[in-house]
């Protein structure tokens, strides 16, 4: 499991190296307690030279800093690692590229601003890690504003900033939840399981995979959708959608695909077996 660095904590800089040190403590304090929770790395689009602490004092001068303690910095080294969003994953990729992702607190005067840190960890239903920058960034939920065309809607995010996260039932909960995928079987027959196929072509194709997709434990419902991609995976969604693609030499047909998949962790655990095993 990763955390990812809320780049938008750096914010508001410290005036000098020596707050910038007093600011990475609960910093560690966190990554200590995330690692014994089965975190690993702190996924950051930005590199230490580009995490500005303080003016002319960067991350990476915190680790070249002969004032900080060695302890210290060994609990950093080489766990930050880039990007925040993997562009071969095309699901995540696309559901990145297709809303926009902010943060705003007007109480304490923080303009509207893009979080890609925020936007991955909600993508990819893990953590971010903040730096205690200012009294914002120290909550254990922080709030995200995702706008498309159409809606906007605001959701939380699990936020760690030092020790006193972990005294957050909430947040221990959501960690604990992240642990080994559980996936559910269905509750129904192979044979009850509900299909339903537009009368076109490719309707031949689509029936014999159902047939055989069934027969999977986790499979709940079938039907046919909108044509077109050239992956055997076209989508996962959290809400246990995956969407299929079959490839002849002429047509893509498509099959939307209901699982027992509760969270989008557990859809694409599932969309691997099945890839596995009917593609």
């Amino acid at each position: 499991m990763n955390l990812f660095f809320n780049e938008l904590s750096i914010h508001p800089i410290s005036d000098n190296k020596y707050t910038a040190r007093n600011k990475m403590k609960p910093f560690i304090q966190g990554v200590i307690l995330s690692k014994s929770k089965g975190f690993g790395n702190i996924i950051s689009d930005l590199y230490p030279h580009e995490i500005e602490l303080a003016p002319d004092y960067s991350l990476k001068s915190w680790f070249i800093d002969k004032d900080v303690p060695l302890d210290l910095k060994n609990y950093l080294f080489g766990i930050i690692t880039p990007p925040y969003i993997d562009e071969d994953d095309e699901t995540i990729f696309s559901q990145y590229i297709d809303c926009q992702y902010q943060f705003e607190d007007s109480e304490n005067n923080f303009p509207k601003t893009p979080c890609i840190g925020l936007a991955a960890a909600y993508l990819y239903e893990s953590l971010t890690i903040s730096l205690s920058s200012a009294s914002f960034w120290e909550k254990v939920k922080l709030s995200l504003l995702i706008e498309t065309e159409k809606e906007s809607n605001t959701y939380n995010v699990f936020n760690i900033f030092g020790r006193e996260s972990f005294e957050d039932s909430d947040l221990l909960e959501f960690i604990e939840n992240l642990g080994e995928v559980e996936l559910l079987e269905a509750k129904i027959l192979p044979s009850e399981k509900d299909i339903r196929l537009a009368d076109h072509h490719g309707k031949k194709e689509l029936s014999e995979f159902c047939k055989r997709i069934k027969e999977s434990p986790f499979v709940v419902a079938m039907r046919s959708t909108n044509w077109g991609g050239k992956r055997f995976i076209r989508n996962i969604e959290s809400s246990g959608i995956i969407e299929i693609v079959l490839v002849n030499s002429e047509r893509q047909y498509a099959l939307h695909v209901q699982t027992t998949g509760r969270n989008y962790r557990e859809t694409k655990a599932i969309a691997e077996i099945i890839t596995e095993r009917y593609s």
